[in-house]
């Protein structure tokens, strides 16, 4: 299983933790089609039908609570908003084909 290392803007300690990364594991069909989570990003229309690219957080972190390899969901409460933000994008791209 593909894994994702995420490096962090600087280190944090939580739960007798000290880290400067977080480490992601791909997500697996049954995490996004049998337990429902679905995708953490899509298009939608506007009222005029301009598309704009819609982020789920809620989505986001149920895929960080199950996905966290190293160190722990448990640790990443602390992060700033950079760091939060770099783990959104490591979750999203998961969802993108990049061999085209």
């Amino acid at each position: 299983m593909t894994q994702k290392t995420v490096q962090l803007s600087k280190k944090y300690t939580a739960h007798d933790k000290v880290f400067d990364s977080v480490t992601l594991r791909e997500p697996t069909y049954k995490e996004i089609y049998m337990d429902e989570l679905g995708r953490p990003r899509d298009w939608q229309r506007t009222t005029d039908g301009s598309p704009v690219l819609v982020t789920y957080s809620s989505v986001v972190d149920a895929y960080l609570q199950r996905i966290i390899v190293e160190p722990g969901y448990e640790c990443i409460s602390g992060l700033n908003a950079i760091d939060a933000l770099k783990l959104e994008h490591a979750v999203c791209a998961f969802f993108l084909d990049t061999t085209a």
